[in-house]
């Protein structure tokens, strides 16, 4: 039970311990990097199936995230004859562009809501859909919001005049993580400024790659890795942080982020942030109003960005402050749920 939402879960291989496909680094980048992953694909969606076709019985519409969930839907929906609606978040439109399956699934939902733009155009390109939208996720505003936990910054191994730069994501290719330590290498060695202090929270298969990038740098002083931020913790971290900084690209199989979901909840928390202008994430950050955005694979623009607001601390607050203001404005769960109520209305309405 979830918020009074009951959630059902199901094991799709045994050990459980071996299940390899879901979670993680994500169903897409599993299935790129483990034989296992691949192999256990149709296991998981026959279990998908069989646990979702138990539970539809007493429902009126079967909302779909992601493709493999919306192949699924499809078939559920068919049989016990239920409005079907798909949430695209972008990775899948990305990477497979025009693919059968995708192309099969998408054909046969009644509502296709995209999260961004960026995802609607990509979809568009490749599958013409008479009747799809553009809903970003909303983030809880009763949740993140400016709030502080004392002693935090004493266990991130801060000091007084340390500003403090968060970055949080999976440790895969697309979150450029590299080029933020390559940032951070710019702005500590050839510009001096040894008061910044970078904390990266996440896990993921490229941690020994970035850890042995900070290594050959010297960076071990001013980058630490925090691990994995627990749910109830994130907010802290987003509160304390004097910048939050997502330095995503496009990776070499053409996944990038379809929103930035991290952008939002820093800024609900009132932290300025900086980010890269691919996908959708110009959907979330304004350049110069709420956040500053820099071309990918740039280091030293992404150098240039965090030390204007370093240097300047009436404009980071500003900017958090403004932030806020449009995350309650166009981001809340509250205004998000109100405008997927009424297009599940819309579909009743329309037989």
């Amino acid at each position: 039970m979830y918020d009074g939402i009951p959630v059902y879960r199901f094991t799709y291989f045994w050990p459980s311990g071996l299940q390899k496909l879901a979670y993680g680094d994500g169903i897409p980048t599993n299935i790129r990097r483990s034989f296992l992953a691949k192999m256990q694909l149709p296991v998981f969606i026959l279990f998908f199936f069989l646990k979702s076709l138990r539970h539809s019985s007493n429902v009126d519409v079967i909302h779909s995230h992601w493709t493999i969930a919306g192949l699924v839907g499809v078939f559920v929906s068919k049989l016990t004859r239920k409005k079907h609606v798909l949430s695209m978040h972008g990775a899948e439109i990305f990477v497979l562009g025009k693919n059968r399956v995708l192309g099969f699934v998408l054909k046969r939902v009644d509502l296709l809501i995209n999260n961004s733009r960026f995802t609607q155009a990509n979809v568009l390109e490749n599958y013409p859909h008479t009747n799809c939208v553009v809903i970003s996720p909303g983030t809880d505003t009763a949740r993140f919001y400016p709030q502080f936990k004392q002693g935090l910054r004493t266990e991130l191994g801060l000091g007084d005049l340390d500003i403090f730069i968060l970055c949080v994501g999976k440790f895969i290719p697309r979150k450029g993580i590299e080029y933020l330590i390559d940032a951070m290498d710019i702005l500590v060695h050839k510009r001096g400024l040894e008061n910044l202090k970078l904390r990266i929270g996440g896990r993921g298969y490229l941690k020994p790659v970035y850890e042995k990038k900070i290594s050959n740098l010297h960076l071990e002083r001013s980058i630490e890795f925090t691990g994995y931020i627990p749910d109830g913790e994130i907010p802290y971290y987003y509160s304390e942080s004097d910048i939050f900084v997502l330095p995503s690209i496009v990776d070499e199989n053409g996944d990038t982020e379809g929103l930035g979901v991290v952008l939002v909840e820093a800024n609900a928390c009132g932290t300025a942030v900086i980010s890269s202008r691919v996908g959708g994430i110009p959907d979330v950050i304004e350049d110069g109003y709420n956040g500053l955005l820099i071309e990918q694979k740039q280091p030293l623009q992404l150098a240039e960005a965090i030390q204007t607001l370093c240097e300047n601390d009436s404009l980071r607050k500003e900017i958090g402050q403004r932030g806020m203001e449009k995350v309650k404005k166009e981001f809340s769960w509250h205004e998000i749920a109100k405008k997927i109520e009424r297009h599940y209305y819309e579909l009743f309405g329309s037989e």
